[in-house]
């Protein structure tokens, strides 16, 4: 579609809007993210300590919330002039260039970082300016977000001339107001006001699940190219395959489909649980890789094993805080079972990772790839179950909607 030349932004209508996909330059601006998740997951895997897992995690947050804030831009307001698409590559240069740093980005690359970070969120800022201005109905709402965006930009922007550590404690204060905002009473109110849609979201959030899952397979392959393959490496590794999969099937089953239940307090535990499920997944794939790369009949390291089984573990645990929070749209099938059976999934993989020192490394993630297929196991069981209730003429639950978040 041809972009016009000027059209102002309009609002989205939420739930009373019809089914909104993905825009192709949407899907464009997801894919400089692919690039920056491997890079820092390189990061990792050259650093597997539990200093290199906080600086993963710590950097995760603002690549994570850089995505999350144009994606909720978009989802609350429409537009694709030719001024908002110059917006959108810039904001993809600044993607691009936070990849360029975010290796190092709490040592030599911090600066550079802080400021394509910085300039992500200026560029956000801008496209709300222009949303201010044109929407009415949203003013209220813009008004509350933009002291918020306005101040941990600038707190991101002046980093870059204090040194480190201290540099670091703007940066964490930044990160406290960028997350406190959509948590705070006032903005949950507006953001009920101003539903967003409750179609776009759950699809916009799978499509980034989809990109770190393949950032996943992107590490396992980039292990394995180049090096004499066999059948015994083949079958060494398909517990890889196993672990992943199970995390795609529940996932793409039980929450891509799903919607939020009602209120705004579900939506936010909803959106930052995403946070812990997406880095989770990234990490198991960093984990993969180290594990295919050890030289032959090498013992698993420690830190090996425990990357894998604690990243998976707190990926199942995350996955069930947001089945938690959705319903599916066909009706009432989720309980607390499902999230028992996350934990259970999730305290078992824990136990293997601290406990399994003793054990090779194939029988380790073969039990590992066991407890995560058991979900599936579970989750089929409990769907046959619910479709044969389901089919009786008495029985019949309405789905609900999203009710706003940001």
């Amino acid at each position: 579609m041809t972009a016009n030349l000027f059209a102002p932004p309009r609002l989205h209508r939420g739930p009373a809007e019809e089914h909104r996909k993905a825009t192709w330059l949407e899907l464009f601006y997801d894919l400089v993210y692919v690039a920056t998740i491997v890079q820092l997951g390189d990061h990792l895997s050259d650093d597997v300590s539990w200093s290199g897992a906080f600086s993963y995690f710590v950097l995760f947050i603002p690549i994570w919330w850089s995505w999350v804030g144009t994606t909720f831009y978009d989802n609350r307001f429409d537009s694709d002039d030719m001024l908002h698409r110059v917006l959108v590559f810039l904001q993809i240069y600044t993607v691009g260039t936070m990849a360029l740093f975010v290796y190092d980005g709490l040592g030599e690359g911090a600066a550079g970082f802080a400021l394509a970070y910085a300039a992500n969120r200026a560029i956000l800022i801008v496209m709300y300016l222009r949303a201010q201005y044109f929407i009415p109905e949203a003013r209220e709402l813009i008004t509350r977000y933009l002291p918020f965006f306005s101040t941990a930009a600038a707190l991101w922007a002046v980093s870059v001339l204090i040194p480190s550590p201290a540099r670091f404690g703007l940066w964490a204060l930044a990160i406290a107001i960028d997350l406190y905002m959509p948590l705070s009473r006032r903005s949950r109110r507006l953001q009920a006001q101003l539903p967003p849609s409750p179609h776009h979201l759950p699809e916009r959030f799978g499509l980034l699940t989809i990109i770190v899952m393949g950032e996943s397979f992107l590490k396992i392959i980039g292990g394995l190219a180049g090096e004499p393959i066999d059948l015994a490496t083949l079958i060494a590794n398909f517990p890889s395959l196993l672990i992943i999969g199970a995390l795609w099937w529940i996932y793409f089953d039980n929450v891509a489909e799903a919607v939020v239940r009602g209120g705004t307090r579900a939506a936010q535990v909803w959106l930052f649980a995403h946070l812990f499920f997406q880095g989770a997944v990234a990490a198991v794939g960093v984990g993969m890789y180290k594990l295919i790369t050890l030289e032959p009949d090498a013992p698993l390291p420690e830190n090996y094993r425990l990357l894998i089984a604690l990243s998976t573990a707190a990926a199942w645990l995350a996955l069930g805080i947001i089945e938690l929070a959705t319903i599916e749209r066909g009706g009432e099938r989720k309980s607390q079972v499902d999230f028992v059976l996350r934990v259970g999934a999730a305290l078992t993989v824990l136990a293997l990772g601290l406990f399994g020192g003793n054990l090779d490394e194939i029988v380790i993630m073969l039990l590992i790839a066991l407890a995560c297929l058991s979900q599936i196991a579970a989750d089929v069981v409990m769907r046959v179950r619910f479709d044969g209730r389901e089919s009786s003429p008495h029985e019949g639950i309405d789905g609900i909607e999203l009710s706003g978040t940001d």
